[in-house]
């Protein structure tokens, strides 16, 4: 026996008002039993469309089980987004850094960052703080510093000055 074939108890109204076959009536019996069918979906595919996408199901499948795991796994990540791995060297982390602090020096002006900057300078200019912006970006020093605004100004909404 299925899941879907089991009876459940189903309240049939609210408030002494059902609304079942015969349309809404007052009055109804409070719980009635519901059995629930065996799920169909009408996806709007044809028999040979069905068959077809099963086929290339089939085939998928078949080339990625021959795939070594490492295979496997690059597919994977490749499908997520996340295939590029970015090797952090040192002084491609520094001129990194040094980017993004140029780039915010010109967009930080008049913005909830520089009320942030000013109260506690420590926690703001961070070097894993921002390292972690830039990793969350690929390493775009802009779109790192733009986020880094964005984080402070949700973060002002959220908590207020303080």
């Amino acid at each position: 026996m299925s899941l879907f074939d089991q009876s459940f108890n189903k309240p049939s109204s609210c408030f002494g008002i059902c609304n079942n076959e015969k349309g809404i009536s007052k009055n109804a019996p409070h719980r009635q039993k519901l059995k629930l069918p065996h799920v169909l979906v009408d996806d709007g595919l044809t028999t040979a469309d069905r068959q077809r996408k099963q086929e290339i199901d089939s085939l998928l499948s078949q080339a990625l089980n021959e795939l070594t795991f490492e295979e496997r796994q690059e597919q994977q990540e490749m499908l997520h987004g996340v295939e590029a791995t970015i090797t952090e060297e040192t002084n491609f982390v520094e001129a990194s850094l040094q980017e993004l602090d140029d780039h915010l020096t010109k967009i930080k002006r008049d913005t909830v960052y520089e009320v942030a900057e000013d109260m506690d300078p420590g926690y703001v200019g961070d070097r894993s703080f921002r390292v972690m912006f830039l990793r969350g970006n690929r390493y775009d020093a802009r779109e790192a510093a733009d986020q880094m605004i964005k984080f402070f100004e949700l973060k002002h909404q959220l908590f207020g000055k303080g």
